[in-house]
């Protein structure tokens, strides 16, 4: 480098500093982080291995109301910009699945609500059996009513609700029918994933005792994992607009183990780890309805039908 070269150098440097100084220490700090090299999280390199994405930039679901807590949230996340509604709807074992689906929300451009409250079936409030759930579970699903009835509808909602909540019951299946029905009827499309099996009791000791012999050993039977049956999906299979996400084939190869290619399936007798989640990345990509993957075309600007009253009202 010469003389004029390294003058400039020692300019540029001495003006960039003077930058970082005359901003705050949060704006000095994301100022240095542009420039700094990023992570590959490239969904298109994360559906041909999973790995590659930095999980931990990935949002998970934090939104959520406890399942004794009362009240109601609604969370935006996926693309800000995004030209698909989408909505993750569900209880704790839908949140199992916000990380993978946040990782093609943002490669589909969705623009997403994450809507949950553990322990408490997605269900029609007024057809809501109180006997299966805390009482805080029948109000959340009334404001969730209120609040989809005062939405534009959702181009998608993906949902997935924990058979250890809705107990194989007739009365919550209806339930459930009816809520789905009442989104459907409205243009959304549904896509409900079918619960996961679950390990036994001991399984942690089992991975712990058996090492590498774990993927045979620990393992059960498919009718014994998924006990309660998960009734929900098959109460909305003949509905229109619904797809149907079953993932039994990678859950249970043959039977169900606790292991899978050395990654733990599940982080507690109920609930899948995070490190199975992250595999099932492109599994979630093959369920989604072809038309959420690529930019609608033909949308009308308006409504095809407004009253004149309704017009009116609007201005």
């Amino acid at each position: 480098m010469g003389k004029r070269g390294f003058q400039l150098a020692i300019s540029a440097g001495l003006s960039a500093l003077l930058m970082l100084v005359a901003l705050s220490p949060a704006e000095a700090q994301d100022a240095l982080a542009a420039k700094s090299p990023k992570p590959v999280t490239d969904a298109a390199n994360a559906l041909n291995d999973p790995n590659t994405v930095d999980w931990s930039s990935v949002e998970s679901g934090n939104c959520l109301v406890t399942k004794a807590g009362w009240g109601f949230k609604s969370c935006a996340k996926g693309d800000p910009n995004g030209y698909w509604r989408v909505a993750f709807i569900g209880d704790s074992h839908m949140r199992q699945y916000f990380a993978p689906l946040d990782i093609l929300a943002k490669r589909y451009h969705w623009k997403v609500s994450y809507i949950s409250k553990s322990a408490c079936t997605v269900a029609d409030w007024k057809l809501f059996p109180h006997d299966l759930a805390e009482p805080s579970c029948w109000d959340w699903n009334h404001k969730l009513a209120d609040y989809l009835a005062a939405q534009e509808p959702y181009d998608l909602i993906v949902n997935s609700n924990s058979a250890f909540v809705s107990f194989a019951s007739a009365k919550m299946a209806a339930a459930y029918k009816s809520m789905v029905q009442s989104q459907v009827s409205r243009g959304t499309h549904w896509l409900v994933i079918s619960d996961n099996p679950k390990p036994s009791l001991d399984f942690t000791n089992c991975i712990a005792k058996s090492g590498t012999a774990a993927q045979q050993d620990c393992a059960l039977p498919y009718a014994k994992a998924m006990t309660p049956v998960d009734v929900l999906p098959g109460a909305v299979s003949a509905l229109p607009n619904v797809t149907i996400a079953d993932f039994r084939s990678e859950f249970c190869p043959s039977l169900c183990p606790a292991v899978i290619n050395r990654v733990q399936v599940y982080r507690d007798y109920s609930h899948l780890s995070s490190s199975f989640a992250k595999t099932l990345l492109p599994n979630l990509d093959t369920v989604i309805p072809a038309q959420f993957k690529q930019k609608p075309t033909g949308r009308p600007t308006f409504a095809p039908i407004i009253s004149v009253r309704q017009l009116v009202r609007g201005l």
